[in-house]
């Protein structure tokens, strides 16, 4: 088991990791800061009001009082994120006898965590932050519209087509009651419900082995099992016009408030992001926004629009990281299966950053990283694990784009 530990460590560690690191534009032309980290804190200075201590005066007249910048140190708690693979006892023993059919168990349970991680980590990185009745917390994937009774069928029907992603079969979800952030009944002794079905024409998610309890009604938001309060900051928290972020409301410091253009009812078009920009260059910080990010169905619908004035082929711009899109408005725009359909975001890459307290790793314990599993089966586990959050360091340096559902 010692090689298995060291090939874990040595040969699967670094791939997988890289392999999540890099699985999202987001996250490769943005920035990794791993120095700002104090304790369990991500920490960095912002700028909250300039100097007014210039001024023009009469000849020998009293010069301007002298006066300073503002800044304020902000900080944030790293979230901390992990996955767990395990592989039978039966697949272990054979390992006496033939080698390779641990091996293949261990890659099939690799290859699978890969692709888990950066799917759950995408998600994220588009959550938003909703109140418990006291604090805004991370992790709810959307607001229950219709419950009713005892059945295993919860509506969503405010959901766009982009959250419906976020459910898959065998998914464990649970209810929280938003006066206080408590979790509703479950109905299960393992706490949660397991998805079994999901209808995104109808936002409809059926659960299994349970029916949904009775105590789960209207408005409540549904989250991923253990996930309220746990996620990372997605970009409709952090790219917010009001919400209040580290410890600064935007209310009483209006630098700390993302720019916001469109709404509910505008078509996306290149004049709303050459908008958008301007709106940065004029009202916000000054900075350009250089990436643009939107859903699947709004890029198609740009790109309608941009082929019937002729000033689309086709071609893509490719960023340095190898990722593509389309060039407008003096950015970069990109399609993310995840991106809510009625949201679009433009980001100054150089003021966000993923912050780092520890990048993922395998858990290890005593130097073995495959430990027997913790809930009694015949298997052994290994943990794979994060310690890190996702941070603006300047607020009003990115933009908020509300548009309509595209109609084609």
């Amino acid at each position: 088991m010692v090689n298995f530990d060291a090939a874990l460590k040595d040969n699967y560690g670094p791939g997988l990791r890289n392999a999540v690191n890099n699985s999202n534009p987001i996250l490769t032309e943005g920035g990794y800061n791993d120095e700002d980290i104090i304790g369990r804190q991500a920490v960095w200075s912002v700028h909250t009001g300039q100097s007014a201590s210039t001024g023009n005066r009469a000849e020998f007249g009293g010069l301007p009082t002298a006066d300073r910048q503002r800044y304020v140190q902000v900080s944030d708690k790293l979230k901390f994120g992990y996955h767990t693979i395990k592989v039978s006892g039966p697949a272990k023993a054979l390992t006496r006898s033939d080698t390779g059919s641990f091996v293949r168990a261990l890659e099939s349970e690799i290859s699978g965590a890969e692709k888990d991680i950066k799917r759950d980590f995408a998600r994220q990185l588009f959550g938003q932050a909703l109140t418990d009745g006291t604090n805004l917390q991370s992790g709810v994937i959307a607001a229950v519209t219709t419950h009713t009774g005892t059945n295993a069928v919860v509506t969503i029907a405010n959901a766009t087509d982009a959250e419906m992603r976020y459910f898959f079969v065998g998914m464990r979800i649970e209810f929280i009651n938003p006066a206080n952030g408590a979790v509703r009944a479950t109905g299960e002794p393992s706490g949660g419900y397991t998805v079994s079905a999901i209808n995104s024409a109808a936002r409809t998610v059926t659960v299994s082995d349970a029916n949904i309890d009775a105590t789960v009604v209207a408005n409540d938001y549904l989250v991923r099992t253990g996930n309220f309060g746990t996620e990372i900051n997605g970009l409709r928290f952090l790219i917010s016009t009001s919400q209040k972020y580290a410890s600064i409301d935007p209310a009483v410091t209006p630098a700390w408030a993302a720019v916001g253009v469109g709404s509910a009812t505008t078509q996306i078009s290149e004049l709303l992001f050459v908008q958008a920009q301007e709106k940065v260059m004029t009202d916000g910080y000054g900075i350009d926004p250089n990436l643009l990010i939107v859903e699947f169905a709004q890029r198609q619908k740009l790109a309608s629009l941009l082929q019937a004035q002729k000033r689309y082929d086709g071609k893509e711009v490719t960023l340095q990281s190898g990722w593509k899109g389309l060039a407008i408005a003096g950015g970069t725009l990109l399609a993310d299966r995840y991106c809510p359909t009625n949201d679009g975001f433009g980001l100054t890459t150089s003021e966000f950053a993923r912050y780092v307290g520890l990048d993922w790793t395998w858990d290890e314990d005593d130097g073995k990283i495959l430990f027997k599993a913790l809930d009694g089966s015949d298997a052994v586990e290994a943990r794979f694990k994060t310690y890190h959050n996702m941070e603006v360091t300047n607020r009003n340096s990115h933009v908020r784009v509300s548009m309509s559902t595209p109609v084609f």
